[in-house]
C-alpha cells in the first residue's frame, strides 16, 4: 500500500536532487479481489545517501456482475503502466538513470518510455532549466521480453469500446460519434470529479471510474526540495484505460485526443517543446506499437479525434444537443478540490474555448454555457494575443493551434454576433488583418487530415462525425 506520512525522522528534512543518481522501476504487486495494483519505485541516492522509496496505487474497477475479471489480459500492461507512472517520482530528481527492475518489458515499451521521458518531460525539463534531463539513460536490468503474438480483438468486442471522458466538449463528440454509429460505448474516467460524472451521465452510456492515488511522500517531498512540474498525464491515463478495458473484456480504448495537439508550444535549442505531447499523433502511434508489443492485441488504442482540429470539433459539439449544462473545459477547475466550481472564465483554457465555440453558437448559448461573455473582460486581451501567437509562444495548456485561434478571431471580428465586444474590437485594432481573414487558412482548418488507420468498425465512427 502507499506510503502514510511517515514521522519527520524516517523521512529526508531536505530532498537535494543531486544526491541522486538513478531511479528505479522496481516491481508491482497485484490484488485481483480488490484491483488494487501497488507500483513500486525507489530513488537511488550516491555514497551515503539514503534511498527513497515511493508506492503509487491504482485500483481499476471490477466487473459488475461479480466476475473476477481477466487478468491475465491485464498483467502484460503493467510493467509499461508502471514504468510511464514512474514518470512522476522519477522527475522529482531527475537523475541520469531511470532501471526498470522488471520483468515483461519488451523493446517497444522502452522505445516508448524513452519518448515519453525525452518529449512528455520536455516542458518539466524546459521550465526547470535541464537540459540534461532529455539525455537520461534508459537501462533494462533484465533481459527484454518478446513481442507478443498479434491478435485481432474480433468483431464483438470492437463493438463494445472504452471511451475516457474528461468533461469537457472533445469527449462528449466522440461518445456521440460512436453511439451514432450504433456501437456499445462504455465512458471511463480516472480519479473523476463532479464535473465528469454529470457529463457522463448526460450521455446515458455506461461509466466506469478507476482509481490513482498518489504517493504522499512525493507531494511531502515537493515542499522540501525535490522538482516538481508537468509530467504526460494523457499517457498514463491511456495506459489505465487499456488495462480496465481488458480486465472488463471491453474493445478498443478510443480517445479524443484531435490533430491540433501536435503543434509544439515552442522550441528549445532545436527540440520542439509540447504541452500536449501524449496527445500527439506521434505519441498515439508509439503507445499504440508499445501496447501491441506488450499484448499482442492489434487495434487497441487510438483517437478517433485524430483527423480533425480543434474548430471543427468544436463546430461539431455546437451541433450537439443536452450537454450544454455540463460541460467544463477549464483547467482550473480540475485542479480544485471538492464542490464543482465550473468555468473560471478567466483561464487560457476557458479563453480558447469561448473562442473556438464563437463562430458556431449565438451569444446567449455561449455565455449560457461558459456563464460570463469573456469577449467584455477586457482584462483578458493579453491571453488572446497569445492565443494568436502575437506573444513569444502560446500558452502552457491544452489549447488549439495559433492558426486555428487566428482563424477564429477573424470570423469574430466579421461577426454581428461579437464584432462589438470590447475584446474583439481591441484585437482588431491590434491584428487589422483580421478584418479580411484568410479563407485558404481557413479551409485547411476544416479538412479531415491525415490519422492511422482504424478497425472498420470506427471508421463508421469517424463518418459520423460529419
Amino acid at each position: 500500500m502507499s506510503n502514510q506520512l511517515l514521522p519527520d525522522e524516517s523521512e529526508p528534512s531536505v530532498f537535494v536532487p543531486s544526491d541522486f543518481v538513478a531511479f528505479r522501476f522496481v516491481g508491482f504487486e497485484l490484488d485481483e479481489a480488490t484491483g488494487i495494483i501497488d507500483f513500486e519505485f525507489r530513488m537511488l541516492g550516491a555514497g551515503s545517501v539514503a534511498p527513497v522509496d515511493f508506492v503509487e496505487t491504482v485500483t481499476l474497477a471490477l466487473p459488475q456482475d461479480g466476475a473476477s475479471g481477466d487478468w491475465v489480459a491485464v498483467r502484460p500492461v503493467l510493467p509499461l503502466l508502471g514504468a510511464v507512472i514512474g514518470l512522476s517520482y522519477y522527475k522529482a530528481a531527475a537523475p541520469p538513470r531511470y532501471e526498470l527492475d522488471v520483468d515483461g518489458v519488451t523493446a517497444s515499451a522502452v522505445a516508448f518510455l524513452e519518448d515519453a521521458l525525452r518529449h512528455g518531460l520536455g516542458e518539466f525539463a524546459y521550465r526547470a532549466g535541464l537540459p540534461g534531463l532529455l539525455d537520461t539513460e534508459i537501462v533494462p536490468l533484465r533481459p527484454l521480453a518478446q513481442r507478443a503474438e498479434p491478435h485481432d480483438l474480433g468483431e464483438e468486442r470492437l463493438r463494445r469500446p472504452l471511451a475516457p471522458v474528461g468533461g469537457g466538449k472533445d469527449s462528449v463528440v466522440t461518445v456521440e460519434s460512436l453511439k451514432a454509429a450504433g456501437l456499445e460505448v462504455t465512458q471511463f474516467s480516472v480519479n473523476p470529479n463532479a464535473i465528469m460524472r454529470r457529463v457522463a451521465e448526460a450521455a446515458g452510456v455506461p461509466f466506469v471510474e478507476a482509481r490513482r492515488t498518489i504517493d504522499p511522500l512525493l507531494i511531502a517531498l515537493n515542499s522540501r526540495g525535490a522538482r516538481n512540474g508537468h509530467v504526460p498525464v494523457t499517457a498514463m491515463n491511456s495506459l489505465i484505460a487499456v488495462a480496465q478495458a481488458r480486465l472488463l473484456g471491453l474493445g478498443t480504448v478510443v480517445m479524443s485526443n484531435e490533430n491540433s495537439a501536435a503543434e509544439p508550444t515552442l522550441v528549445w535549442d532545436g527540440l520542439p517543446v509540447n504541452h500536449q505531447w501524449s496527445k500527439s499523433l506521434e505519441a498515439e502511434v508509439l503507445l499504440a506499437s508499445a501496447i501491441e508489443a506488450q499484448t499482442g492485441i492489434r487495434g487497441g488504442y487510438f483517437s478517433l479525434l485524430r483527423p480533425f482540429t480543434e474548430l471543427r470539433i468544436a463546430r461539431k459539439f455546437a451541433q450537439t444537443i443536452g450537454y450544454d449544462h455540463a460541460i467544463v473545459s477549464c483547467n482550473r477547475a480540475f485542479r480544485i478540490s471538492g464542490a464543482d466550481p465550473g468555468w473560471c472564465g478567466e483561464c487560457a483554457k476557458c479563453q480558447f474555448v469561448f473562442l473556438a465555440f464563437s463562430p458556431f453558437m449565438s451569444r446567449e448559448r455561449l455565455v449560457g454555457i461558459v456563464g460570463t461573455n469573456m469577449f467584455e473582460n477586457e482584462a483578458l486581451v493579453e491571453g488572446f494575443r497569445s492565443l494568436l501567437g502575437l506573444d513569444a509562444h502560446k500558452p502552457w495548456e491544452c489549447v488549439g493551434e495559433e492558426a486555428e485561434s487566428t482563424v477564429a478571431m477573424s470570423l469574430a471580428v466579421r461577426s454581428p454576433e461579437w464584432r462589438d465586444t470590447a475584446v474583439v474590437r481591441r484585437m482588431l485594432e491590434l491584428a487589422p488583418e483580421l478584418a479580411v481573414g484568410d479563407e485558404r487558412m481557413t479551409g485547411e482548418l476544416f479538412e479531415t487530415r491525415p490519422a492511422p488507420q482504424v478497425p472498420a468498425v470506427y471508421e463508421e465512427a469517424r463518418r459520423a462525425f460529419d
